[in-house]
């Protein structure tokens, strides 16, 4: 067997290694009694953030099926490395109490949100999670939920994205059927001024003056079951308790897909406090749920907070193609520096208006380099056949380190780069440290688990799927070289 199929062979092997899930118990007050689940993802990050990853109604037990390597969320902790916490519902219908007092009020006792808050409480403590980075998303009435947890607990998370959600408290501005459901509000019923929907907010902890967190709103335009008025109203309700203006600094059309639209609202700064993604043409149950996105948004994937675009208003932006959409750090129209447009991806090559004016090339300020439609910070591998390690990348020739871009350097061909200056052909190096001879870079994307041309590497005829390689590719390459050199030695014995 070649050393490339040996390599290939072996790393495939070390894949098959997966997250896990696993129950939590006395991990604090839980006074209704929540099952909660824990997914640690294969490897995890050095002082990993953690998210509250939240189901929908009717789902029994659903906190253990989200906290599966496979689901949505449990997909981008395995790529990331970051903890996960799923809690379960558990009144009849399995949704979220989003209307009672105790849950809209910081340390309100005996509620869903205590359970949750105490689980939170134990992983940092106990999993060496990061306090500095919480975050929460779901769908539904999940998506209610994250509201209410970055309405009632500022001071913990970081940022959230809520899928087909409500503003925060609009359960509690109607009457609750004994389901604990609210037609009022989830017919669109509810309707009020952006500072009357922040005060609401603003009553769950009235002595927080710290920094809120940022939200990621999704919902479809044809909604009936959560109605799509409610999109407006959490538009209106978070740019106001963010202290951004109502109306957006950045709207996009044709966003992520044909016809979606998304809009975003930055602070003088530049940074989008909150970005809203109205899906044109979708229901409740059929409302994509883009994980990737969400990940990208909070900062989960090691990005920082992404820069408004700048997009004029009603511009229109080409679609990305269905494998960008789920693709990490895809903005489709993200700042690349200073205020910079890309259009069509963050900074994607071709597109991207370096510092100097040079078009067509690589970005590269302070160590931050956007390349190929992927926004990566100093020690990420980016897709298309561009290496980053501590600040420096290398694509079309050029060689970017330190924030400083410089020609005449490490040369690449058919995506491969060398570090000793000098080019080779048909090979390259893959995103997410997958081997590449004879073949074409993947691109990284999480967006399906079967093996495509996408998410699988080749090596001289040998077949192997993405995954988690690149996490044991080291200890792999250790007993290649150990096979190679016992070899050696056997021969010279000979």
């Amino acid at each position: 067997m070649g050393l490339a199929c040996l390599l290939a062979t072996t790393m495939a092997a070390s894949s098959a290694l997966a997250g896990t899930t696993s129950s939590l118990t006395n991990f604090g007050s839980n006074p209704k009694s929540l099952p909660m689940y824990l997914f640690t993802p294969t490897t995890v990050a050095a002082k990993p953030p953690l998210l509250v990853a939240l189901h929908a109604c009717h789902a029994q037990d659903g906190g253990k099926s989200t906290c599966a390597q496979g689901s949505t969320f449990g997909q981008q902790a395995e790529k990331y490395g970051f903890l996960m916490v799923c809690p379960s519902a558990v009144s009849s219908d399995q949704c979220w109490d989003v209307h009672s007092t105790a849950d809209l009020t910081h340390d309100g006792k005996g509620s869903d949100v205590e359970g949750i808050m105490s689980a939170v409480t134990y992983v940092i403590a106990n999993k060496n999670a990061d306090a500095n980075r919480v975050y929460a998303a779901g769908y539904s009435s999940g998506g209610m939920m994250t509201q209410v947890l970055l309405g009632s607990y500022p001071d913990v998370f970081k940022a959230g994205a809520a899928f087909a959600g409500v503003p925060f408290a609009c359960f509690a501005q109607g009457s609750i059927d004994s389901l604990g459901w609210s037609t009022t509000c989830a017919t669109g019923n509810v309707t009020k001024s952006g500072a009357q929907w922040g005060d609401l907010v603003r009553a769950a902890y009235p002595g927080f003056t710290g920094t809120r967190p940022r939200i990621q709103l999704w919902h479809g335009s044809i909604d009936t079951t959560v109605a799509f008025h409610n999109f407006a109203e959490a538009i209106k309700q978070w740019t106001n308790v963010l202290g951004v203006s109502e109306t957006p600094t950045s709207t996009e059309d044709n966003a992520l897909q044909s016809g979606w639209i998304r809009t975003r609202y930055a602070d003088s700064a530049g940074v989008v406090q909150v970005e809203a993604i109205q899906e044109t043409g979708k229901g409740h149950g059929d409302l994509t749920v883009n994980g990737a996105e969400a990940v990208r948004f909070m900062g989960l994937d090691g990005s920082n907070p992404v820069p408004d675009a700048g997009v004029a208003k009603d511009s229109a932006v080409p679609p990305d193609s269905a494998s960008k959409t789920d693709s990490a750090g895809n903005t489709g129209g993200s700042t690349a520096t200073g205020g910079t447009r890309a259009a069509g991806g963050a900074g994607g090559t071709g597109a991207v208006t370096a510092s100097g004016g040079t078009t067509g090339g690589v970005l590269a300020s302070g160590g931050v380099n956007v390349a190929g439609g992927t926004l990566m910070t100093g020690g990420f591998l980016s897709s298309g056949g561009v290496l980053s390690s501590g600040g420096a990348s290398v694509t079309g020739g050029a060689l970017a380190t330190g924030g400083v871009v410089r020609t005449g350097g490490t040369s690449s061909s058919g995506g491969v780069t060398q570090a000793d200056g000098s080019s080779r052909t048909g090979g390259a190096m893959a995103a997410g440290g997958s081997a590449h001879a004879g073949g074409s870079v993947p691109s990284d994307s999480s967006s399906t688990s079967q093996p495509t041309a996408g998410n699988k590497a080749t090596a001289g005829g040998c077949s192997v799927a993405r995954g988690n390689a690149n996490r044991s590719a080291p200890a792999s390459l250790l007993l290649v070289l150990g096979i190679v050199i016992a070899t050696g030695r056997w021969r010279a014995r000979k």
